[in-house]
């Protein structure tokens, strides 16, 4: 996984054993971020809402406002009757950025959190987990087990 920084905001990019299509379907569905994220329940279509578990630390939900085959955008939203985890206010008006692209014989995942800045209280905590994630994907991809929230 190589970071960098564009603007302050967390960004990974990945080199990873998939196909774009596969990459691209682990964030379209509640079932895809299921297997890297935590537990999913909700709408991966443009206009719907995932929302994803975090046990007793409560809830992330998110706006899907962009899918296409090689790009979704989600909006964090904090959605009615869910509890959200602690960082979920400091992650309002941020966009959560996927951009897969086929690279080799696999793909490359450009992963931004647009907005998710060392000026936020969360930032040493959400880049930890961010980084958890990455991984997750990464070990789903090539062992065909990650490591989401709960596993």
């Amino acid at each position: 996984m190589t970071d960098t920084t564009i603007a302050g905001d967390f960004t990974a990019v990945l080199d990873l054993p998939a196909a774009p299509e596969d990459l691209i379907a682990l964030f379209t569905s509640p079932e895809g971020v299921s297997r890297w994220w935590g537990p999913t329940t909700g709408d991966g279509k443009i206009g719907g809402v995932l929302v994803i578990s975090f046990g007793e630390h409560g809830q992330n939900a998110v706006r899907v406002l962009q899918t296409d085959p090689g790009r979704v955008v989600w909006e964090p939203v904090v959605a009615d009757g869910l509890t959200p985890t602690g960082h979920t206010h400091e992650w309002l008006g941020t966009t959560i950025e996927v951009e897969v692209r086929a690279a080799g014989e696999g793909a490359q995942l450009h992963f931004r959190h647009r907005g998710l800045t060392p000026k936020l209280a969360c930032w040493d905590d959400c880049v930890a987990g961010w980084n958890h994630f990455m991984a997750s994907i990464s070990s789903l991809l090539r062992t065909g087990s990650g490591h989401p929230y709960g596993s």
